[in-house]
């Protein structure tokens, strides 16, 4: 695995969310949806200051499974052969994929677990549907061909 170029996101309304996330952020076919799963999602911006409208232009789309032990993941994948582009303490890092329009990288836990309100345990699903796979990371994450 070197490149994704989709991200199938699970949801409760295929249908709205679709709609939402096309008029959103126009990600197009890089991002699909189906029902549901309870995973987190979190949609953050580059810019340090508000520097006017909207434009819905996405710089990067970086894809960003909590991970138990950070390190421990980041080894598994680059077994897998991907190399790190950037990596920063043991709780953070992003995989080096210029020719992919989505960047796999690890998050640890707690952080994204912290800003939803949740336990980083989670109760969801530890599924990702992705162009890759299949295989089953260290974390549990199953990650599978999308069917399209």
């Amino acid at each position: 695995m070197t490149s994704l170029a989709s991200v199938t996101l699970e949801v409760d309304d295929p249908a709205a969310a679709g709609q939402f996330y096309a008029a959103a952020f126009g990600l197009g076919s890089r991002s699909r949806v189906r029902a549901p799963d309870g995973a987190l999602r979190k949609i953050a911006t580059s810019a340090k200051k508000d520097k006017g409208p909207d434009t819905r232009e996405i710089d990067r789309f970086v894809l960003l499974p909590g991970a138990e032990d950070v390190l421990a993941s980041k080894r598994f994948h680059v077994g897998r052969g991907l190399t790190v582009g950037k990596s920063f303490g043991p709780g953070y890092v992003e995989f080096d994929t210029p020719s992919s329009p989505v960047t796999p990288g690890l998050h640890g836990r707690r952080a994204p677990a912290k800003d939803a309100g949740v336990a980083p345990d989670g109760t969801g699903s530890h599924r990702i549907a992705i162009d890759s796979g299949p295989f089953t990371d260290p974390d549990g994450f199953e990650w599978r061909r999308t069917s399209g």
